[in-house]
Parts: C-alpha cells; structure tokens; sequence
C-alpha cells in the first residue's frame, strides 16, 4: 500500500518546483540558445535556398463563357475545340510539356562551382558549357567534374552513387565520347576566375527530371468563378525558377495550337481529295459532251425536251442527294468501326441529319477529351476507364442511328428512282441522240454543283486554320524573386531555440524527475509517513570529522547538527531517563557514521554525557574516523573477555564524549546483538550516560537493527543526496513503521550546497567559520558548472 501510494505521489509533478529547476539551470539554457543560434547560422549558410515563381494564365473552359471574339471565331469553325478548365489544369503538369520545355531550354543541365563544403550551383555560365552532340531526349544521369588546365581539361566521369568511372584529357571544345553518347566542354577563362577552380557539370536525365519537376509545380484557380490558373514552380535558382515557368507556359501554348492545327488541317485535306475527285469527273463529261456534238452534229435542244430535261434533273439530284448521304453514312460507318484514326471524322454535307452530326460532334469529344486526360493520367484510372464507357456507348448509338437512317434512305433512294424510270419514259419518245445529250448535261450539272459545293466548304475550313489561335493568355509572366521562400530565417532561428530548449528542459526533466535516486526532501516526504529533522550539507574532505562545537567556530554543517540536535529534543521531550537513539540506513555509504559522531558531539554542548556505540560488526568504520583504535571493544565485552568500564574509552579533545569500539569482527554479529549481555550493556549505559547513540548496520542489508530495536528509544534513518535509490525507500519505509514502533525520523545527508534547491539559509550568517568556509569555497566557474550539469 505505501508503494503504492509513493508511485502515485511521484506520478504527479510540481509544475512550480519544475520552473524553480528550469531557472535554476540558467547557464545551461543560456548556452544551449547560443550553440542552438550558432547551429541556425551553419544551417542557414550551407543549407541550399528554394525560390518560388508564378505566373497566372487564363484558360478558355467549356462551361463559362468566352465573349463574342470567341463565338464569331467559333462560328467559322467546324469543329467544337472547348475546353475543361480542371482538365487542362492537369496537362500543364504533364511530362510530355515538361520534356519538351526541358529539352529545348536545357534545363537538364546544371553547372557547380567545387567547394570545400558543398558545391555552389552556378546558372547558365558564360564561361563554362557543355553540348551534348547526341539526341539530348535520350542522354542522361552524367555527372562530370572539370578541372581547367594551362591547354586541356582533366574531365572526371562519376557513376549515380558518385563512384570514380573514367577520366580524360581533352581540348576545350573537341568531342568526346562517354558510354554511348558524345559530348564537347566549352571554357573560357575568366579574369575574376581563380586558378585551380573546379567546377561539376550534371546532365540529368529528360525524362527522369520531368516526372521529378511535377512534384515542384503548382496549379490553382484564382477562384472558383474564375478560369484564370495560377502556376508556380520551386527552384534553387531563382533565374532558373522564372525561365522554366515562362518556357513551360510557351510549350503548354504551342502544344494547344499544334491540337487545334491538325483538326483543320485534316479538313482541308478531307476537302481537296474530294474536289480534285469531282474535277476529273466533270473533266470527262465535258470531253464526252464535246466528242457527242462533233460526232452527231447536235447545236441545241427542242424545246420541248427541255421540261422533260428539268424534271429528270431534279430526280437525279434529290437521288444524287440520297446516295451521297448513305456515302457519308457508310464513311461515318466506317469511321466508328475503325476508331484508330488519328484525328476526327470531318462531317461536311449540310444535307446531312443534324442529329447524326450532333452525336459525332459529341463521340469526338470524348476522344479528345481521351487523348488530353491520357497525359497526365494512367490507363487504369477509373477516369479513363469512365471515358471510354462513353465513347463505346456514344459510338453503339450512333450506330444504331445509322441502321435506322440507312432504312429511311433507302425508302427514298427508291421512291426517287421509281419517280425518274416514269420521266426517261417519256422521254422515251425524244430522238435517241437528243436523250444521250440530255443525260451527259444532266451529270455535269449534278457534278458542277457538288464542285461548287466543296469549293465553298474548303474556303470556310482555310479560314477557319487561318483563325485558330490558342485559348490561352499569359496574364502574368513569371517573375525572378527576390527571397528564397525556405529555409525562412526567423523560423530557422525560432526551431534551433526552440529545439534547444526544449532539449535542455527534457534533460533537466530526466535529471530530476527520471532520476532513480533522491534529489530533494520532497521526494522523501512522498515515500515516508515520519518528518525530515534535518538536512545536513557534505563536508569538504579537508574538514575534521567532528568539529569544535564553540561560540567562535560556528559552521554550516555545525548549525545543521544543532538544529538536528533542537529537533531531538523535541522528538524526545517525554523522555524522562537517557535517551538511545539508533542511527542507521538503507546502504553503507550514505553518510550514518559521520552524523552519529557530530550528533553526539552536538548533544555534549550543556554538560550532558553521550557515548558513542559502535554496533556496526560488520563493517565498522566510526573508530578509525575519529582516531581510535578499536582492537578492543563490544566484541570482547559481549564474549566476557572485557568489562564495561574497559570498553569504553573517553574521546580525546571531547569532553563528556565517550566511545564505545566495535572490536573484533565476529563471525556471528546477530547472535551477539540478540544476547543477554548486550541488553545489559545498554542498561549499564543508560546508567552513566543522558544519551547512547548507536551506529548500526544498515537496515536494508542487514537484520542488525531489527534485533536491538526493542532497546531503542528513537531511530534515525540517514538518506543521502543523490546516491540512496527511491526503490530502496520505499521497502525501508514499510520495515520502519513495522519494526520501530517508538519515534522516528529522517535526516538528508550529502547535500551539495551549489545544487538545486540551494540551501542559503545558513549562508545568510556571516560567521568567522563560514566565512573561512566560504574563502575555500567553491569557485565562481564550479558553481556554473553545476548548474550546467
């Protein structure tokens, strides 16, 4: 139970006592904040800056709208080129864009300066240059240190893990070739460029450098009403920051074009098969209506073959109309069964229905919008695999679309012939040579006007290429900054402080807190139900054991005795015979034979009589630190071989102090301690003496104390500063209020007078001891030191 209830006492901390630490440890703080500075200083000299740049572009997105430039353009167009903002978002960051923007800039190449610590980046020298005389898209992951000699430089070729390959000696400017790929270095000394310099040239890799520039580009929408996209890059180099930008932004521009470019260009090319198809026709009948005339002397045609002639026309050309449209349907047909075109079906005939071009207009939507995603998305995305459901479903529709226009065609396609077969049987009755002229005049007009037709729609699509320009405006171009935005120096600073300390008060906190030995009184009050009679300091080695307890010679440790001696009396007030009082503790060493001699020296101030008892037979030490012998002593008494009056022996230089040897180290000192002589011995003692102090064996080893307790007026149990173990009090503890059941107390021994808490109080008493005490101090230096440590 009182282990227990110690665990939960020690549990909680005292957050007053823990700042009255945390101040007390003042130069520790002090120097921690001052390396923790210094460290932010290395940190920010030798860590590289990264800069940011923007630029702000405005994109045309699909769902807003455009402004009347836009529709008029759009109105000539023949195809819907629309975009969706979050979509092109996505291609700005692209590998493809970024490939090309980093293969025409060579932006994949870099340049250092060798320094002793770390190589400082140098951008776009004028004085140093590489060429890579081979296709730069495929060369990459070369890593070259030139050192400039009086006629050649010494070129280094290093591996990715930074491993020595090759060396050699060449020329500036003459090629060189390095695993497969050929180069050539440029350099021209310049007047401020130290002899001996080294420099680094890195030639990343295009493609690898593109999927790693993604991570440092940034896209976002001003607002969301807005269709204007802010794009940043990170860069070490600030110049290089806003180059790349700039030259991205050009290449996401071109690239746009290029898109829109081809679309038109297929158009044209669409067009002019065709109208060079219908100029080879009409060519022919114009030599066969030639060729008919010479051949049959025919100059005009009867009036009355020219209703008949109109009528036939108009039936072809409403059939001629027909056929077309099922060859656009078999062409769209063919189109949607074939999906691996490269660009989009061009859909040109007006006679064509408008809902079967509304559902191409929409299946080439999708696939545009397929290519565009396909950029910057895997194929097993769900976006994609989206997308392509419907693509599949607008391209089941449209040919579900055209079985059914097919059919309705076809009914048409009939009905015109049936309505032609019943005019050529009128005609019938017209000469042979004026029917032949009438059908060569009826196909060249057929074809003259389908010429004419796609001569119009070929003008419309050259103005429409003529017209495309990009959807995109740079608002804003990229900028050079001024400031890195990391490392930010006022954080920089603040994280070490902060570190610092926070590190300092984490050693501070296991220090005293994690410490598994007792630093305070509190920590003893906690585990022990009995007060602390006294906190006595440690004595310097070249301090007697016992001191001269006078008027004249009044020390620290002496004025801690009396107060110990004070608390006595009051302990024992009700003691009306001499008083035993045992001193022991949990360990050797922690102090119970120094405060039994100057305990008792103290007790003889007033006249009164006090004997010193050695009862430690095991491992006595009181008699050699007050320079006696104890070859004689309780051993003899105790065996019959001494009597009383020969064991004890007066102190030298003490009066009214007597000693009381422990003798020779017997083999069985329980069984001594437990027999009849030794109670006789006390009783012969209480007789002659007002005080028996006994210095016992430990009561955490040993059963000593235990035995003689009976016989024991008040026990005092001796902790000692950071050398007893809390583990070790808490079993003492329960021993003690088991065992002892008259009075008991505590005294802190072994107190270092520059730890925390420091104990000043006697210090505030300018006696002649203390202050040659204090002119043998400890120095100025040690007593920062402890505060340090």
């Amino acid at each position: 139970m009182a282990d227990r209830n110690a665990v939960n006492k020690n549990s909680v901390i005292d957050l007053n006592d823990f700042l009255k630490k945390i101040f007390f440890h003042w130069p520790l703080l002090i120097i921690i904040a001052l390396l923790a500075v210094g460290g932010a200083f290395a940190y920010l000299k030798y860590k590289k800056p990264m800069y940011l740049s923007s630029t702000k572009i405005y994109l045309k997105d699909e769902k807003k709208p455009g402004g009347e430039e836009m529709d008029m353009l759009k109105s000539l167009s023949l195809f819907n080129n629309n975009k969706n903002i979050e979509n092109e978002m996505e291609v700005l960051k692209s590998p493809i864009l970024l490939e090309k923007a980093i293969q025409s800039n060579h932006f994949n190449i870099r340049y250092y300066k060798k320094g002793a610590v770390r190589d400082e980046e140098i951008y776009n020298p004028d004085f140093l240059g590489i060429r890579l005389l081979t296709d730069s898209s495929n060369v990459g992951n070369y890593t070259f240190d030139v050192t400039p000699g009086t006629d050649f430089l010494k070129v280094k070729y290093f591996d990715e893990d930074d491993h020595l390959v090759s060396q050699l000696q060449v020329k500036s400017g003459e090629p060189f070739v390095m695993n497969k790929d050929k180069f050539s270095i440029r350099y021209t000394p310049g007047e401020d460029e130290p002899m001996g310099s080294s420099f680094r040239i890195v030639v990343d890799s295009v493609m690898d450098l593109a999927y790693k520039k993604i991570e440092h580009i940034g896209t976002s929408l001003v607002n969301k009403d807005a269709t204007v996209v802010v794009v940043t890059y990170e860069d070490q180099v600030a110049d290089r920051a806003a180059k790349f930008l700039n030259a991205l932004l050009e290449t996401y521009n071109q690239y746009t074009l290029d898109d829109k470019n081809k679309v038109a260009l297929k158009t044209i090319n669409f067009l002019t098969v065709r109208i060079d198809s219908l100029r080879d026709e009409l060519g022919l009948l114009e030599k066969q209506e030639e060729s008919f005339k010479v051949q049959r002397g025919i100059t005009d045609i009867e009036a009355s073959s020219k209703l008949a002639l109109e009528q036939v026309k108009d039936a072809d050309v409403r059939l001629n109309e027909a056929n077309m449209q099922l060859s656009v349907v078999n062409q769209v047909e063919n189109y949607i069964n074939h999906p691996g075109s490269d660009y989009p079906f061009a859909p040109v005939s007006t006679s064509v229905d408008q809902t079967l071009t509304s559902l191409i207009n929409r299946y080439e939507e999708g696939l545009k919008e397929k290519r565009r995603l396909s950029l910057s998305l895997q194929p097993t995305s769900n976006i994609l695999q989206n997308l392509d459901a419907q693509i599949e479903d607008s391209r089941n529709t449209i040919r579900n679309y055209i079985a059914g226009y097919r059919r309705n065609a076809g009914v048409i396609q009939k009905g015109t012939q049936t309505k032609v077969n019943e005019i050529m049987g009128k005609i019938a009755h017209i000469p042979a040579y004026e029917r032949e002229y009438i059908n060569i005049k009826r196909q060249q007009g057929v074809k003259e006007n389908l010429y004419l037709y796609l001569l119009k729609k070929k003008e419309e699509a050259s103005v429409s290429y003529a017209s495309n320009v990009t959807d995109n405006k740079i608002i804003a171009p990229a900028f050079v900054p001024q400031k890195p935005i990391s490392p930010k120096k006022t954080f920089v600073f603040i994280g070490f402080i902060a570190v610092g300390l926070v590190l300092s008060i984490a050693y501070i906190y296991l220090k005293y807190f994690l410490n598994p030995r007792v630093l305070t009184k509190k920590e003893i009050e906690q585990i022990f139900d009995f007060p602390v009679m006294a906190e006595i300091f440690q004595q310097h080695e070249d301090m007697p054991i016992i001191h001269e307890m006078s008027a004249q010679n009044r020390s620290v440790i002496q004025e801690q005795i009396f107060n110990l001696r004070t608390n006595l009396k009051f302990v024992l007030a009700e003691q009306n015979d001499a008083a035993t009082i045992m001193i022991t503790s949990s360990v050797s060493g922690e102090g119970k034979t120094f405060i039994s001699a100057h305990l008792a020296n103290a007790l003889t101030v007033g006249g009164k009589k006090v004997v010193l008892v050695e009862m430690d037979l095991r491992k006595p030490k009181l008699s050699r630190s007050i320079g006696m012998d104890n070859t004689i002593g309780l051993t003899n008494y105790i065996i019959g071989n001494k009597t009383a009056d020969e064991i004890i022996k007066k102190v030298p230089n003490k009066e009214g102090l007597c000693l009381v040897s422990s003798g020779p180290i017997p083999p069985n000192p329980v069984e001594l301690i437990e027999g009849k002589r030794m109670a006789d011995l006390l009783g012969l003692l209480k007789e002659r003496f007002d005080y028996i102090i006994i210095d016992i064996s430990p009561i955490g080893i040993v059963s000593d104390a235990k035995s003689i307790s009976p016989y024991v007026d008040c026990t005092l149990f001796v902790v000692r500063y950071n050398f007893t173990l809390k583990s070790r009090l808490s079993a003492v503890a329960e021993n003690l209020n088991e065992v002892f059941r008259r009075k008991k107390g505590l005294i802190f021994n072994g107190i270092e007078q520059d730890a925390f808490h420091p104990y000043d109080y006697y210090d505030h008493y300018g006696y002649a001891a203390n202050k040659h005490h204090k002119a043998k101090g400890v120095s100025v230096f040690k007593k920062i030191k402890r505060r340090i440590a």
